[in-house]
């Protein structure tokens, strides 16, 4: 067995259920001299507590943030958009939120040996295999000493049931690799699982018009 340590430090304790996870983002289709990436958000901050968790993805700037809040327990996804003073939410169940976070082309999972240590904790491989459908496949790293209940629900990876540090998203036809640096072990409000009410609720087709097309175009 293989294995592979890295060097990130953190405050990480085993089987914690309440905390923070801070991911650095890269932009694996763009060049490193792509001006862009000055501009699209650099890191993401996952907070998390039993069974709910809310993802940050913010531009330095903050023009721009995007939010989902997710409830593991009643199985409801907030997809949350700031552009600008404008603030919009689109709330799903289950099914449509698998519909809509569903945008890559079917895969296959298969575990890989050995083991990686990210953000000090040990974490499984797997790799996810397109097949014909997509030239590239990923290798994750996925570890089950987070006790976040049902972490990937809302996600094409539901079937993986570790906590993601290493893993790639495609988020508003942008194509993004997440990979853990810091994992703290620290009291979480339940406040952090509500939506402000200064976020406007949208339909789905609302969503799509005034957020989803937007954050396209802000992101190509």
């Amino acid at each position: 067995m293989t294995v592979i340590s890295c060097s990130e430090e953190g405050a990480f304790q085993k089987h914690i259920t309440e905390g923070v996870i801070e991911y650095d983002v890269t932009y694996p289709e763009l060049d490193s001299d792509n001006l862009m990436l000055e501009m699209l958000p650099s890191e993401m901050k996952m907070t998390f507590k039993e069974d709910k968790f809310k993802s940050q993805l913010k531009t330095g700037a903050g023009i721009v943030e995007m939010t989902v809040i997710a409830n593991g327990e009643q199985k409801i996804l907030h997809n949350m958009g700031k552009l600008f003073s404008d603030r919009y939410v689109l709330t799903l169940d289950e099914k449509a939120a698998h519909k809509f976070t569903n945008v890559i082309p079917p895969f296959q999972v298969k575990y890989v040996d050995g083991v990686d240590t990210i953000a000090q904790a040990v974490c499984k491989r797997i790799l996810i295999d397109f097949g014909a459908a997509k030239n590239e496949s990923y290798i994750f790293a996925y570890t089950d000493e987070i006790a976040l209940k049902s972490p990937n629900w809302c996600t094409p990876y539901n079937e993986i049931e570790g906590v993601l540090l290493d893993y790639r998203v495609e988020n508003y036809g942008m194509n993004m690799r997440l990979r853990a640096t810091r994992i703290s072990s620290e009291e979480v409000d339940d406040a952090e699982f509500i939506v402000d009410d200064r976020y406007q609720s949208l339909s789905l087709s609302e969503f799509n018009d005034l957020v989803v097309k937007n954050m396209k175009i802000f992101m190509e």
